[in-house]
C-alpha cells in the first residue's frame, strides 16, 4: 500500500519551481563541453566559463528554494 502525501497549492507551485530549476541546471553544458566550446559559444576561456556556470547553478538553486519550508 502506497502512502499519499497531501500538499497545498503553494507547496505544489514551490515543488514545480524547484523541479524546473533542476531541469535547467541539468541542461547546462558539462565541463567537457565547456572545455571544447566555451570560447566559441560564450567568448570565454574554460576557467572563466566554468566559474560562471558554477555561480549560475548556485543562483538557480538558491532562487528556487527561496521561501520554501520543509514538510
Amino acid at each position: 500500500m502506497k502512502a499519499t502525501i497531501q500538499i497545498t497549492e503553494k507547496q505544489r507551485k514551490q515543488f514545480n519551481i524547484m523541479l524546473n530549476a533542476l531541469k535547467t541546471i541539468k541542461a547546462y553544458q558539462s565541463p567537457r563541453q565547456l572545455r571544447k566550446e566555451s570560447l566559441k559559444d560564450w567568448g570565454l576561456d574554460f576557467e572563466e566559463a566554468i566559474e560562471m556556470a558554477y555561480e549560475n547553478i548556485q543562483n538557480e538553486a538558491c532562487s528556487s528554494c527561496k521561501n520554501v519550508k520543509p514538510l
